[in-house]
C-alpha cells in the first residue's frame, strides 16, 4: 500500500502563544494557512495532580473542569446532542459514568469492568471495551450486548451514520484497524501491515478514518479510505502521535503528541497542515474528544438507567 504524505504539513507547526506573534508570510513563499477555529473538545488532565475530565473551545479559551474526584477519569466521548459526556473512573475498577457536560447529575452506565465509550449517533447506545471484545449497553434498558470478540479488540468509534464501528484487534496477529457492520455483523479489516494500527477515529462525512501506527517507528497519525485505500501520513516526528479525533466540522484532527516533552493536545487539518499546540500544562492531557454539532431538531439522548 503507497503512503502519500500530507501537503503542507510543516507550513505553521505553531504553540497558540507562538502564532499570535507571527506576521503574514514570515514562514517563506507558503502563506501560512487560515487557522481559524471553532469547536468545542473534552479531554482528560492531571494538571490538578489527578486524572480529571475538562472541557476547552478549540481557540484555547474557556477552560471548565467536569469531573473532580478523588478517583481517575480518562477518555470522554460527548452525547450526539452535546449535552452529556461519558467516561470511564476508577471506583476503585474501571467502570463507565456518564454525566451532564458540566459535571452534574453524574450516573453509573455498566456494572463490571469497562472502559473506552463510544455514544451512538442516535443517543440510545454506548459501545465500549470490556475484556477484549467490544460491547454496547442500551441507555434505554441498561441491557448490555456483545458486540465482536477475537483476538484483543479496543477503542471503539461508532460511524457517523450509526451503522458501523471501527476498532482495532489483534485478532490478525497484531494490531489492525476493522469496521464492523452491525446490521450484518460483517467485519472487514482496513490495514493490513507488521507495524501496530490501532485508536481509529471517523471522518464526520464517513469516508475515512483517523489512526495512530507505528509503520515508521515510533506512533504517528495517518488517514485511510473506509475501503482501506488511499493511506495519508500526516504527522512525522521523533516522538509519538496519537489518539486522532475528528472534528465535526471536518476541518480538524486533534491528537497527543509529546514533540515539546510531555503529552499536550494538538490540532492540525486533514492534511496534516495547520498546526497548533492546544494545551500547555506540566501535567499530561490526553484523550481529545469533540463536542459534536448539535441539529436544531435533534432529540435529547437517552439518559443512563438511574442504577448499575
Amino acid at each position: 500500500m503507497k503512503t502519500r504524505r500530507g501537503k503542507g504539513r510543516w507550513i505553521c507547526w505553531l504553540s497558540i502563544a507562538v502564532l499570535a506573534l507571527v506576521a503574514p508570510g514570515i514562514l517563506g513563499e507558503e502563506p501560512i494557512c487560515d487557522c481559524a477555529r471553532a469547536g468545542v473538545l473534552a479531554f482528560s488532565s492531571v494538571r490538578d495532580g489527578n486524572s480529571d475530565i475538562y472541557v476547552i473551545h478549540a481557540d484555547g479559551t474557556n477552560l471548565l473542569r467536569v469531573t473532580a474526584q478523588e478517583t481517575r477519569e480518562l477518555e470522554p466521548c460527548w452525547s450526539p446532542d452535546g449535552s452529556m459526556i461519558a467516561y470511564q473512573s476508577q471506583r476503585p475498577s474501571w467502570v463507565i459514568y456518564a454525566a451532564n457536560a458540566d459535571g452534574t447529575n453524574e450516573l453509573q452506565v455498566t456494572n463490571g469492568l469497562s472502559w473506552s465509550p463510544s455514544w451512538s449517533p442516535d443517543g440510545e447506545a454506548i459501545a465500549y471495551s470490556a475484556g477484549a471484545a467490544i460491547h454496547q449497553v442500551s441507555l434505554v434498558s441498561g441491557a448490555a450486548e456483545l458486540l465482536t470478540q477475537g483476538g484483543t479488540c479496543g477503542r471503539p468509534n461508532w460511524s457517523p451514520d450509526g451503522q458501523s464501528i471501527a476498532f482495532h484487534s489483534t485478532r490478525s496477529g497484531n494490531n489492525e484497524i476493522y469496521i464492523l457492520r452491525l446490521e450484518e455483523g460483517e467485519l472487514k479489516a482496513i490495514t493490513n501491515h507488521a507495524a501496530r494500527d490501532f485508536l481509529a477515529s471517523w471522518s464526520p462525512d464517513g469516508q475515512r478514518l483517523a489512526f495512530a501506527s507505528d509503520r515508521d517507528g515510533d506512533l504517528d497519525i495517518y488517514t485511510i479510505g473506509v475501503d482501506g485505500t488511499d493511506l495519508l501520513q500526516l504527522t512525522n516526528n521523533d516522538t509519538d502521535d496519537l489518539l486522532p479525533a475528528w472534528s465535526p466540522d471536518g476541518k480538524w484532527i486533534a491528537f497527543v503528541s509529546e514533540r515539546d516533552g510531555n503529552a499536550e493536545i494538538y490540532l492540525m487539518q486533514p492534511d496534516g497542515s495547520c498546526g497548533i499546540r492546544l494545551t500547555v500544562n506540566p501535567g499530561e492531557d490526553m484523550y481529545p474528544s469533540w463536542k459534536p454539532i448539535a441539529e436544531a431538531a435533534d432529540e435529547p439522548p437517552a439518559s443512563p438507567p438511574s442504577g448499575p
